[in-house]
């Protein structure tokens, strides 16, 4: 019996010192941050778009542009790919109907059979392995430059979107014209002239 009491005393001054956290808890202020507006600087994305395609225009949070610089990137990584490999694929071919400046004592054959990627197997002499590989060649460069073309354009539309959407188009802008008159000392004469003022409040 006399322990209960014993232990009553011991745990009445925990209690109230857990009420007094409590209380001290319940009476700290809340503080509130304070979000600052986002803010768009053509510059930074640019340089964002010049890094990586696309980031420019998530950074100008323009993210239905997203699908379209990605698709237009995988689809001439694809194409480029496409001519690479047939443009290697004919090249063989090539070099084995063509003469070899390295060993003058290869004799080529007149023609060899290709198989086309539809599984037909035709012949091929040297002017038309030529023309192929000449074409794949072509295409996959000019992929390429569609590549760099369309990076270009797509740290062009970051810059230009950056500057729209920092433009300000409120009414404090205006514009006042003043009639000026100036003397020029070398002809002597009264020159007439307007001033335009452009004031941004």
């Amino acid at each position: 019996m006399y322990f209960r009491y014993f232990l009553l005393v011991l745990l009445i001054p925990l209690g109230l010192h857990a009420k007094d956290v409590k209380d001290s808890v319940q009476l700290k202020p809340v503080v509130k941050a304070v979000s600052k507006p986002y803010k768009i600087i053509p510059r930074q994305a640019t340089l964002k778009s010049l890094m990586i395609p696309g980031w420019g225009q998530l950074y100008n949070r323009q993210y239905w542009k997203l699908p379209l610089v990605a698709g237009a990137f995988v689809s001439l990584g694809m194409i480029a790919n496409w001519n690479d490999v047939r443009y290697a694929k004919y090249r063989e071919y090539y070099y084995q109907v063509s003469t070899h400046v390295d060993d003058p004592s290869y004799k080529p054959p007149t023609t060899v059979a290709v198989p086309y990627e539809d599984g037909t197997i035709r012949d091929l002499d040297v002017n038309q392995l030529k023309r192929l590989t000449d074409g794949y060649r072509r295409n996959r460069d000019y992929t390429y430059i569609g590549m760099v073309l369309a990076w270009t354009l797509n740290v062009v539309d970051a810059n230009v979107s950056a500057h729209l959407k920092t433009f300000d188009v409120s009414d404090d802008i205006s514009l006042k014209v003043k009639p000026t008159v100036d003397y020029q000392p070398f002809s002597q004469s009264l020159v007439s002239g307007l001033t335009l003022t452009f004031n941004f409040k």
